[in-house]
């Protein structure tokens, strides 16, 4: 995203897929907005998982929470925007559209659930909405699997784009948090088994 930006001011043109070019001429707010800020987001996200962080520096977990998700929702809002105008056509717009609506209400949820003291599903809802901030390295990811299957520019493999760089994010967050619920939920049978009477030889 970044490079996009830079391509654009720096006049590179030729080096940017023509699809992205072509929506980035249109709507040049919108889209540069989401490409500046986004990276934002997907930067400060993981220092929000350190645990010594939000152990010995509470205030800067909140204050990196805070720039955290008002990144996604400027970035989201945009990227929304954007959306409707996806080079992938209508297709690819709603897959983008879907994502940026959850990310943007992942986001705020959780920052409503901490400010509600409600941590555990904080955690979740902040676990959810950096899986979809990540969704922006995982479509870089599957480009190149895009070119090997035979497709010819970015707009064409957008429209499986638009849901496998961000859904396999979410559904892995879903699966750790159900395991880790199962795990704190299952009984302890060395617990049960010294609650029961002795027999006597």
């Amino acid at each position: 995203m970044v490079g996009t930006v830079f391509a654009v001011f720096a006049g590179a043109w030729p080096f940017i897929d023509t699809g992205i070019r072509g929506v980035v001429s249109a709507f040049p707010v919108r889209a540069l907005t989401h490409m500046l800020i986004a990276p934002l987001a997907l930067l400060l996200g993981p220092f929000q998982f350190i645990a010594s962080i939000r152990a010995r520096a509470p205030r800067l977990h909140r204050y990196m929470g805070r720039v955290y998700v008002a990144s996604c929702v400027i970035a989201g809002i945009s990227g929304f925007a954007t959306a409707l105008h996806a080079s992938g056509g209508p297709v690819a717009g709603w897959g983008f559209g879907i994502l940026a609506a959850l990310w943007v209400a992942t986001s705020v949820g959780g920052m409503f659930a901490a400010m509600r003291r409600r941590f555990e599903l904080h955690r979740l809802l902040m676990a959810l909405s950096y899986a979809m901030t990540f969704g922006a390295v995982t479509l870089r990811l599957q480009i190149p699997v895009g070119f090997m299957l035979g497709y010819s520019g970015y707009p064409e493999m957008s429209v499986w784009l638009a849901y496998t760089s961000w859904i396999p994010n979410v559904l892995v967050v879903l699966a750790w948090n159900y395991k880790n619920a199962q795990r704190v939920h299952l009984p302890n049978p060395t617990k049960r088994r010294s609650l029961g009477p002795k027999v006597a030889a």
